[in-house]
Parts: structure tokens; C-alpha cells; sequence
């Protein structure tokens, strides 16, 4: 048994944003990182935390998730639409987890803005997600 949810948590994620014909239609996949080169638009499942989130009569955790869409267009239309998606695939969704259990998982925001070189658009969700150990 694992005591963190983190990596069960991240499959799950990741495959339910895989499993959606319309997501996977839009974007050039789901990675972490993306390869060099990687045509847009395109998904990483990137930095997140845990931290204790116990009771007297279970043991649980709390995450924080972050989800970055990457997009090649000039306006924020591509990107708006993809977070979109995104938290429709997510928010309130009961995922199953390896070895524990998702009590909930929650948009908490959204943002977008130009990358460094003015050229990528680039979009941060996060979700915050309550685990248990089963």
C-alpha cells in the first residue's frame, strides 16, 4: 500500500483527460514534460503538492494540481475553450485511485498569458483534490 495518493491521483487525471474524443481531438496530447518541438496545442500535467488532510478516523490528503494547457494562437480563444473543457472533465468528477479514495476534486482557478518569448500562449488550471487511504 502507498501512503501518498499523488501518483494514482495523476493516472486517474491523466486518463480521464485522454479518454475524451473531443479533448484528445484538439490538442496534440498529454505529456510531462513535452517533447521538444511539440506541435500546439498541447496539455502538461505539472507541479502539484500534497499535504496531510487526516481525521481521528482516517488518513487522508489534500492536493493541489496544476494543469497547463500550451497554445500557439494570438487571442485567447484556443486556450479559454481547452480550460474549459478541462474543468468540465474534472470538477466534482469521482475518479477511481489505486490503494485510496478521491472525496472530491474542485477547480479552484484559472489564468492565462503570453510564455517569455510572446510567441506561446499559456494557460494554468488547478484543482485541488481530497484523498483518503483505503
Amino acid at each position: 500500500m502507498t501512503i501518498l495518493s499523488s501518483q494514482s491521483l495523476w493516472q486517474a487525471i491523466h486518463d480521464r483527460l485522454a479518454g475524451d474524443s473531443q479533448l484528445m481531438a484538439d490538442i496534440s496530447g498529454i505529456f510531462d514534460p513535452a517533447p521538444e518541438g511539440q506541435s500546439l496545442p498541447y496539455l502538461t500535467i505539472g507541479e502539484g503538492s500534497a499535504r496531510d488532510w487526516s481525521a481521528k478516523d482516517f488518513t487522508g490528503q489534500e492536493h493541489l494540481i496544476d494543469i497547463h494547457i500550451w497554445s500557439g494562437q494570438r487571442g485567447g480563444g484556443e486556450i479559454r475553450s481547452l480550460a474549459d473543457q478541462v474543468a468540465s472533465l474534472l470538477n466534482g468528477q469521482n475518479l477511481a485511485l489505486a490503494g485510496h479514495q478521491l472525496v472530491a476534486l474542485d477547480f479552484i482557478f484559472f489564468e492565462n498569458f503570453f510564455d517569455g518569448d510572446g510567441q506561446v500562449r499559456h494557460g494554468i488550471l488547478r484543482f485541488r483534490a481530497r484523498t483518503i487511504q483505503d
